[in-house]
């Protein structure tokens, strides 16, 4: 039978057919005297009960409500049809989801659901019952591979209610066999694979603590677990700061390649960093991080057939920027790969750079290849001197030759003798004298001293919690800093403060706090976990939030070079907030430098506390970013953050080392260069912890 409407003509062919506007129990009656087995009753049941060979029997009350069939003459009663269908009959049979979705529909008795087609209720609960166990197998399932579609949806449904607090990323070995195997074709492209595949898998391994150790505690917080919203939206903003790094390095590559920068907007190069081609070293762990691996390969070639450092033996190389850019970025490049040949340029600059240390402890800060021509020095800045050790020690580690992390740490114990007229806070320019008394001087954490206070907690980090000195110097000046140099708005708000240049003498604080000096919010968030100081994490918030609303205050949303508040009391302890500009534009400096230190702590603070607030403020500064420093060549840093479109045509080398870096980190999971398994020097070149 063709169609379930039969026509019900009996043997009588030429019987007129009913047409919707029929009266059924009317032809019902009419029909009374039929034989045919499509007969209807003419009896006193028939009020009751309506017979149909496909049907069964029909209370009469329901089929009333019902519209006629359309009898159609090319469909004819079959006589398969002539054995009722009963309940008992159908539910014998078995029930396929997959093949007998029609028999399901077929009509029988106590019918729940009216018209064309019919379910009772027994097929209706079957049916439920069926989808329901389709479902919890899928989330079982769902349960085993969370990134499945029904994984997802089953995390999205239930996570909430599950899960309040924080959960850790799980990894077990079928997911993270699965990740490493779509690594390469989804995650990054086929078009930045290396040629073996074995090297990416192991430098994306690296990438995710392989061979590190640390007995000290961990400080990264459980993730809660993302809904697939979030991860989504999460990616998709990690695919545009990747696209964004990889628009900067095209350029670079295309008109400065080889020199140390591109200048961004006239596509010219600038060589301020020794002409070692800077950007190609200062990028190299980043472009490992982000899975540019045919990238990294062109850039170790390059290092391997072309970067000389004897070049010229009496020109005068800056000692403080050779050592975080160069020999951190080879470091940490070699940490990530294994690449030999980058351990190998790492340990001859070394070389070089020891020439500063030999007319006495603290190294100059000029050196040249040829010892001879390395000239001695009287003053020192703080921050050449004490930001040497991180990249030192590492050395040592590595090559088993203790004399780099000793001359490294000597200036340490040189510093620890002198007397400050602040506990633990130095001024920025010192001598080489163990004796010296530092008086009348003003202390910061900003230009000329920060990285100094950031290596005393790392080097106590990299040295596995063994470094005693180092650690009693941080906690020493993170003390007086908690109590000099702290300045709070006048409004009496908690959510933010800063950090001013205090006067050693009179202890007053001139409220104006440098980019730079926005690193130390990342410094104090580590600071409060490692030694259990709650205090250090609420001022971590507060200066980073100081920072952060520096940019969201500018017209371009990018942060000022320096920016200044009105004291409101003599001291300087309270400060005036402009309700329009938030800082006082006009005593501010306000070029944007592409620097990375406000996103630093940023980062930090989000892998600390797993606040999902801090990944929304990278993305506001990002876009930022993007609106008003990309160029058709890479980006540019601007002369006035309040005056769009005054680019500087200047793209330091940090731009990938960094800044970028942190952007990119910030939206990766957090099992990548986890705070627990390496310790980042101040260009953002991770160093593992061993």
């Amino acid at each position: 039978m063709t169609d379930p409407t039969y026509s019900r003509q009996g043997n009588d062919s030429s019987r007129p057919l009913l047409n919707d506007n029929d009266d059924y129990a009317s032809n019902r009656n009419n029909s009374s005297g039929s034989s045919s087995p499509s007969s209807i009753s003419s009896t006193s049941s028939s009020k009751r009960w309506i017979s149909d060979p496909e049907k069964g029997l029909e209370p009469r009350s329901f089929a009333e409500k019902q519209q006629p069939a359309r009898i159609t003459t090319s469909a004819r009663w079959s006589p398969s049809f002539s054995s009722p269908a009963t309940p008992a009959s159908v539910l014998a049979k078995p029930l396929s989801v997959f093949t007998s979705l029609r028999r399901v529909f077929q009509r029988n008795p106590a019918t729940v659901i009216g018209g064309r087609y019919t379910v009772s209720l027994r097929q209706l609960l079957g049916l439920l019952a069926a989808l329901t166990t389709i479902s919890l197998l899928g989330f079982i399932n769902g349960l085993r591979d969370s990134r499945s579609a029904a994984g997802l949806w089953a995390r999205d449904m239930i996570g909430p209610f599950m899960h309040r607090g924080p959960l850790t990323y799980v990894y077990d070995a079928a997911a993270l066999a699965e990740e490493r195997a779509n690594y390469l074709p989804l995650r990054y492209g086929l078009a930045h694979a290396p040629t073996d595949e074995a090297v990416a898998l192991e430098r994306y391994e690296r990438v995710r603590g392989k061979g590190t150790h640390t007995s000290l505690k961990k400080i990264q917080t459980p993730m809660r677990r993302e809904t697939r919203m979030e991860r989504e939206e999460r990616e998709r903003r990690l695919r545009a700061v990747r696209d964004g790094f990889e628009h900067a390095w095209q350029g670079y590559r295309k008109y400065a390649w080889g020199h140390d920068e591109v200048k961004p907007v006239s596509g010219w190069v600038r060589d301020s960093f020794n002409g070692w081609g800077a950007t190609i070293v200062d990028a190299l762990d980043t472009l490992i991080i982000m899975g540019f691996d045919r990238e990294f390969d062109e850039a170790v070639e390059w290092i391997r057939t072309s970067l000389k450092f004897d070049q010229d033996p009496k020109r005068q190389l800056p000692f403080f920027e050779t050592g975080i850019r160069y020999m951190g970025g080879l470091l940490s490049a070699y940490d990530l790969s294994g690449e030999k040949v980058l351990l190998e340029k790492a340990e001859e600059l070394a070389g070089y750079l020891l020439n500063a240390f030999q007319h006495g402890t603290f190294p100059t800060g000029l050196v040249t290849s040829d010892p001879k021509y390395t000239s001695s020095a009287r003053w020192f800045v703080l921050a050449e001197v004490g930001t040497i050790q991180l990249e030192f020690t590492r050395l040592s580690q590595l090559t088993g030759k203790p004399v780099y992390a000793q001359k490294a740490l000597d200036v340490f114990r040189a510093l620890a003798d002198m007397t400050t007229e602040l506990p633990g806070l130095f001024p920025g320019d010192i001598k080489e004298d163990p004796d010296s008394t530092y008086t009348n001087y003003h202390a910061t954490v900003g230009s000329g001293v920060d990285s100094f206070y950031e290596y005393l907690l790392k080097e106590w980090i990299i040295q596995d919690g063994n470094d005693d000195l180092s650690r009693d110097m941080f906690l020493s000046a993170v003390d007086s800093i908690q109590n000099y140099m702290v300045s709070r708005p006048d409004t009496g708000s908690q959510e933010y403060a800063m950090l001013g240049a205090v006067s050693s003498k009179d202890k007053s604080i001139n409220p104006q706090m440098g980019h730079l000096a926005c690193f130390f919010g990342g410094s104090l968030a580590m600071s409060s976990s490692y030694f259990d100081r709650p205090e250090d994490l609420t001022l971590a918030k507060q200066v980073t939030e100081t920072c952060f609303l520096s940019y969201r205050h500018s017209v371009t949303g990018l942060g000022p070079e320096m920016f200044t508040f009105e004291p409101s009391n003599a001291d300087g302890t309270k400060f005036k907030v402009n309700t329009d500009t938030f800082y006082h534009r006009r005593s501010s400096s306000t070029e944007y430098l592409l620097r990375p230190e406000t996103i630093e702590s940023v980062w930090i603070l989000y892998r600390m506390t797993g606040e999902k607030k801090y990944q929304d403020k990278a993305w506001e500064m990002f876009e930022s970013m993007e609106r008003s420093c990309r160029t058709k060549i890479a980006y540019s840093g601007l002369r006035n953050v309040n005056r769009p479109g005054s680019y500087d045509d200047k793209m330091e080398s940090f731009f990938f080392a960094e800044t970028m870096k942190y952007y990119y980190l910030i939206f990766s999971t957090p099992d990548v260069i986890s705070l627990d398994n390496f310790v980042l020097n101040t260009e953002a070149h991770p160093i593992r912890r061993v």
